[in-house]
């Protein structure tokens, strides 16, 4: 059995197709706070935290993929969510691939964003257990500081200008 999962669920649970919101890496739930805000106002969202992410407890053995699908596919078992929309963002995204591989007839729609389907490949699984060993030992503010440019746009939308009738 799958760890117990920290989640936000909120909105109504209508006649409506409930919305699953799979975080990326290093982020957790929170991120999907504007998602969750904005949709849980017609239907039901989830939004879990991954197994060793936020609240959510971690465990000594290594996660893979199919592993977070199987602990979101056992949350879905526990809040009695027999089919639901998925998305995913970055490695979110490849999570809810195999949520999709593995349970098929759950998925009634995928979302992928910022995500690809090939496997990871050797070189980028040791790249991301360096990451995760750092990132325990400092912690994320570092991290943060080094990435914010390369994950928000390097440019602000234009500002209205006041124009001139003289």
């Amino acid at each position: 059995m799958a760890p117990f999962l920290a989640y936000e669920d909120k909105g109504p649970d209508a006649h409506r197709v409930p919305l699953v919101l799979v975080h990326g890496h290093p982020f957790d739930r929170t991120m999907w706070t504007p998602q969750l805000d904005a949709f849980s106002t017609t239907r039901r969202v989830i939004a879990p935290d991954l197994r060793g992410y936020g609240a959510s407890p971690t465990t000594p053995a290594v996660t893979d993929f199919s592993g977070f699908a199987r602990d979101v596919d056992a949350l879905l078992d526990e809040l009695k969510v027999e089919s639901c929309v998925l998305a995913g963002l970055s490695m979110g995204g490849q999570i809810v691939m195999d949520c999709y591989r593995l349970f098929p007839g759950r998925v009634r729609g995928l979302v992928l964003a910022d995500t690809f389907p090939a496997a990871e490949t050797p070189e980028g699984v040791r790249t991301r257990d360096a990451m995760a060993d750092r990132l325990l030992r400092e912690g994320m503010h570092g991290y943060a500081d080094e990435v914010l440019e390369r994950m928000v746009a390097p440019y602000a939308p234009p500002r209205s200008r006041p124009t001139s009738t003289a």
